[in-house]
C-alpha cells in the first residue's frame, strides 16, 4: 500500500478509468457467458460468434488492466533473495526489474502496432462474425504503451528519491 500514498487527484482518476476499461469487456463476458450457456441448454440455439466476442472482450481486460496492476505493483512476484539483499541492492535489483519491463512492455507494444497496421491493411477478420483485427489490437498496443509510460514514471521517481534512504 506505500506505493498508493501520495497519489493526487489525477492518479485516482487514472485508476477509475483503468479499472471501468478493464471491467467492462469482463462484464460482457459473464453476460453474454451466461446469456449462451442458457440459449444453449434451455432452447438449443447458442449465440453465434459468443467465443468471437470472448476472446476480444478477453484481450481488452488483460490489456485494460496491464497499467492499473502495473501502476500499482500488483503482478504476482516471487521474492526469494529479497530478505538476504540489503536496501540498495533491493533497490537496484527493483530498477533492474522495471528496465526488464520496460524494454519488454516498448517491444510488445510496437509489434503490437505493427501487427495492427497490417492487419488493417489486409483487412484482416474473425470468421463467424467478421469483426475487424485491427482496432482491437491498436487498442492492445496503446494499453501496452501507456503501461510503459507508467513504468518509466516510476523509473523517473525511483532515480528521483536516491538520497532518500527508503
Amino acid at each position: 500500500m506505500s506505493e498508493m500514498q501520495g497519489l493526487s487527484p489525477s492518479d485516482d482518476s487514472l485508476d477509475r478509468a483503468l479499472g471501468i476499461l478493464s471491467s467492462i469487456p469482463l462484464g460482457l463476458i459473464v453476460v453474454l457467458t451466461f446469456i449462451d450457456v442458457f440459449a444453449r441448454y434451455l432452447i438449443s440455439a447458442p449465440i453465434k460468434g459468443s467465443l468471437e466476442i470472448i476472446q476480444y472482450a478477453m484481450a481488452l481486460s488483460i490489456f485494460a488492466a496491464l497499467p492499473l496492476v502495473t501502476r500499482h505493483r500488483g503482478h504476482v512476484t516471487v521474492s526469494l533473495i529479497d530478505g538476504m539483499l540489503g536496501v540498495g541492492a533491493l533497490r537496484f535489483k527493483t530498477i533492474v526489474c522495471d528496465l526488464i519491463s520496460l524494454l519488454a512492455l516498448g517491444l510488445m507494444s510496437w509489434r503490437l502496432w505493427v501487427y495492427a497496421s497490417e492487419s488493417t491493411e489486409q483487412k484482416q477478420q474473425t470468421i463467424v462474425l467478421a469483426l475487424p483485427q485491427g482496432p482491437l489490437v491498436y487498442a492492445l498496443s496503446v494499453f501496452a504503451a501507456l503501461t510503459s509510460v507508467l513504468v518509466l514514471i516510476d523509473l523517473w521517481r525511483q532515480f528521483g528519491r536516491s538520497g532518500d534512504a527508503s
